[in-house]
């Protein structure tokens, strides 16, 4: 399955390059771009987060934002990545301002400039979204990683770190270069975004696929099925077809037909033209392709020949044909025929169309089949 381009995080990552690079010698215009408490604006807000104090600044919020943005947007997309990066940003400069009006005064005249803040918020939302997922620390081996945390655990760690930055900064009369309130402030909007959007659900059901599909693919069925009944009521293709590959694994063809079955209709219902394929694909193996309708097989069928898989066609349909009592049969034969020419097999497409004449004489298809054959 291609995985489209991080766009958003991409062109996130140019514009700030851009912008660092055109600013590096002006360290007036730097100043002039950046957020002070002291001279609040929405406008300078905005532009702080473009602009960075220099390149290993932006190298290191280039590191995160590479990190964890791609994983963000390929869940939300590109607009909604958007949305969250700029809230977490704005969201991670009004912390920074109400805290330099109240608990570290010291931070009133100085500029804020950077996009750590809005980078926390990707954080924040991974935090909740990609919880189950492990932070892998030190290689056992060469080829295998060993020890691993949690990812929950990592960004626990992070959090104390910065809030205990904070703190201990709170009271010193000269703030350092970090903006740990903005961290924080940035990682709160991401986290409340995150909550609102349900990626905690989300992250759960995605957590319980991907068990479900490795517990597939090391020939553990009743483990896949077990995973797959945690999941609420949905009527994903890819739960059904999993859930039917589980039950094709443990030999019972009758469980497993009629979910792989609703996988391809809810498949094509949704555009998913590659669950429906797979699904298909599994039927095929089954010798259940002929149990589905007739207008899904045509759909199928055309959908693969958009897909130029040709030969996934030519299996399907060399499975339909096994079928004598099917009423399409003669439509699947002159199908099968004509494709195995398109694919430069006339011998083969040639025993098809005298197949076709002899069991279905009367047929339009046998018709044809005879036209097609003088050629």
């Amino acid at each position: 399955m291609r995985v489209p381009l991080p766009l958003a995080t991409l062109s996130m990552l140019g514009v700030n390059t851009v912008l660092t690079l055109w600013l590096t010698a002006r360290a007036e215009s730097v100043e002039a771009w950046g957020f002070t408490p002291a001279h609040p604006s929405l406008l300078s807000a905005l532009t702080s987060l473009f602009v960075h104090a220099g390149w290993l600044h932006w190298l290191k919020n280039a590191l995160f934002l590479g990190l964890f943005g791609v994983y963000v947007e390929r869940a939300l997309g590109a607009w909604r990545w958007l949305a969250l990066y700029l809230a977490s940003g704005l969201g991670a400069i009004g912390v920074h301002w109400a805290m330099s009006l109240t608990i570290q005064p010291s931070l009133y005249r100085e500029g804020l400039v950077g996009a750590s803040g809005a980078i926390s918020g990707l954080v924040g939302y991974f935090a909740l979204r990609f919880y189950r997922r492990r932070v892998r620390l030190v290689w056992a081996s060469p080829n295998r990683w060993g020890l691993s945390v949690p990812m929950w655990v990592g960004v626990l760690a992070w959090v104390l770190l910065q809030g205990a930055g904070a703190i201990l900064e709170a009271g010193q009369p000269t703030p350092s270069a970090i903006g740990y309130w903005a961290h924080l402030g940035g990682f709160a909007t991401g986290l409340t975004l995150a909550l609102l959007w349900g990626a905690g659900a989300q992250g759960e059901q995605e957590y319980l696929l991907e068990c479900a599909e490795r517990a597939l693919q090391q020939g553990a069925a009743g483990d896949a099925l077990r995973y797959l009944q945690q999941l609420p009521t949905t009527d994903a293709p890819r739960v059904r077809y999993l859930q039917g590959a589980a039950w094709a694994m443990l030999g019972d063809p009758d469980e497993a037909s009629p979910l792989l079955r609703e996988a391809v209709q809810r498949a094509l219902a949704r555009g998913d033209d590659a669950h429906a394929a797979d699904a298909a694909d599994l039927l095929s193996e089954l010798d259940r392709l002929h149990t589905l309708d007739a207008p899904t097989l045509q759909t199928l069928l055309r959908t693969a020949e958009h897909r130029q898989e040709r030969a996934r066609a030519l299996r399907w349909l060399e499975t339909l044909t096994r079928h004598p009592d099917l009423p399409d049969r003669p439509e699947w034969l002159l199908l099968h025929a004509r494709l195995l020419h398109q694919q430069g097999q006339p011998d083969a497409a040639n025993a098809i169309l005298q197949r076709l004449i002899a069991d279905h004489p009367d047929s339009l298809q046998a018709a044809l089949a005879k036209l097609e054959g003088r050629r």
